[in-house]
């Protein structure tokens, strides 16, 4: 019991470290959003989201599932050394493939897929598709060693960079969507150094956690490729409703830039099943079968209360928002609200098919993954022309609960557990919840005496001003 309880704890505290930079990297960012928003307007910011998808489209379709098997690799123990070249070679072939195909079909895409955005700015964003393999690769080995301190430091810091450069492109020198790609092509690039930086210091510095097996990249490629057709379904049951916007609505960029804010807001519920997927899938891939089927619907449980809490919150919270701050962005708000019931469905998918992938049974969620982005083509095709962008937001309600529903039907015929064991939360999880803020408030309390105490005369900070520095 007292090994489970530590365990337990030690899940949470690294949840709680990754959730609390996301929230703090969520403000940085979302002010950053709201700066370009004001000053690009619906059409501009349309045509900025067009640019940036297009790195995230290559990498979804490129990748072939291979920074999931990374990251599950990296977690059972797989040679750190090997999977950082591993990285360094798969983002040499892939991304030469990738550029190469796309910059010589670009025209046609443009007339179609690729319509709002400038054709000049979609070819300077390829610059950054190297950069996003080498950083998704890295951060793949860093998540599978649990070296979340790391990278959430990395997180910040890219957070960080990229409102100092919007500030200072977009708002200063008025380079409109130029400055925003521009920003978002160098902080890119700036994320995937100090990412390898971060992997190669762990076998550089000559410290080894545990015994180290040795590199396959037949494992590599079999594990990769069993998941991929669930990375790039899942990408694309995220993002191809900004895909048919564009096609639907050749026309004008605006409804994309709304669309985006839409999604923007409700993406914020991820930050709780992000953080916890991130902890949860390393930790799954390096316990038994009986202790991952018992640590499931504890996780799952809080991260649906969680994820429901802060919905709730949300609501108001955007509705005050948009009026106040971007009242141009106001037509956004039905299609948000549709959209939230499906978020709350994708937060569970997210937890489940961490369980399921920790496992070993990329299959299923490959299957799962794929039907839900065909109900989510088809819908958005029916929906769009009737509805516009609250007809895509619909379509998203439909696939996100779709996939929810399938995960949560492998998932408990695998774990032996009932769906509302899985689903539903209880008095635990709110116990859980009362505990971790009644911690949390007197861990800040603590802190501000301790800082109140420091700047007393003759305190700590009077001692410490008075002697050498150590």
């Amino acid at each position: 019991m007292s090994t489970a309880t530590g365990q337990s704890n030690t899940f949470a505290k690294r949840v709680t470290a990754v959730f609390s930079t996301k929230v703090f990297v969520f403000g940085v960012s979302f002010v950053t959003s709201i700066i370009l928003a004001r000053i690009l307007g619906p059409t501009g910011k349309g045509q900025y989201v067009a640019v940036i998808a297009v790195p995230g489209l290559l990498g979804a379709i490129g990748v072939f599932g291979l920074p999931n098997a990374i990251n599950y690799f990296s977690a059972r123990g797989m040679s750190i050394r090997g999977l950082f070249w591993a990285g360094l070679l798969f983002t040499a072939v892939l991304s030469a493939v990738l550029v190469t195909i796309l910059w010589i079909a670009l025209p046609v895409l443009h007339e179609s897929v690729f319509s709002a955005a400038p054709e000049n700015l979609l070819r300077l964003g390829l610059i950054t598709v190297p950069a996003a393999l080498l950083s998704t690769f890295g951060s793949a080995v860093l998540y599978g060693r649990q070296r979340i301190k790391v990278y959430t430091t990395i997180l910040i810091g890219q957070a960080v960079a990229t409102f100092a450069l919007s500030v200072l492109l977009v708002a200063v020198l008025r380079w409109d969507v130029t400055g925003a790609v521009v920003s978002s092509v160098i902080v890119t690039w700036l994320l995937a150094i100090v990412t390898e930086i971060a992997v190669a210091q762990m076998f550089w510095g000559g410290s080894k956690e545990r015994e180290e097996s040795p590199l396959s990249y037949r494992a590599l490629v079999s594990y990769g490729s069993r998941l991929y057709p669930a990375s790039i379904t899942g990408y694309f049951n995220y993002r191809i409703d900004t895909f048919i916007i564009q096609a639907l609505m050749v026309a004008s960029s605006g409804p994309l830039g709304l669309y985006n804010m839409a999604v923007t807001m409700a993406e914020l519920l991820f930050y709780v099943p992000d953080s916890v997927t991130m902890i949860f899938l390393p930790r799954v891939s390096g316990a038994t079968p009986d202790e991952a089927d018992a640590f499931l619907p504890r996780v799952a449980r809080l991260n649906m209360l969680l994820t429901c809490l802060g919905g709730a919150g949300l609501i108001p919270v955007a509705y005050i928002g948009i009026h106040l701050v971007l009242p141009k962005f106001a037509p956004c708000l039905p299609a948000f609200y549709v959209l939230l019931p499906g978020v709350l469905s994708i937060s569970l998918a997210k937890v489940l098919t961490s369980y399921l992938a920790g496992r070993g049974r990329p299959g299923p969620v490959s299957v799962g993954a794929t039907v839900a982005v065909v109900a989510n083509v088809v819908a958005n095709f029916i929906l769009i022309p009737r509805f516009g962008i609250t007809g895509a937001s619909a379509a998203s309600l439909i696939s996100y609960t779709l996939l929810a529903l399938l995960m949560l039907v492998v998932s408990c015929r695998l774990s032996h557990l009932s769906p509302l064991a899985i689903v539903v939360p209880g008095k635990a999880e709110v116990r859980i919840l009362q505990s971790a803020a009644r911690r949390s408030i007197a861990h800040l309390r603590a802190r501000i005496d301790e800082r109140r105490r420091g700047a007393r005369p003759g305190g700590a900070a009077g001692e410490i001003h008075g002697g050498s520095p150590s």
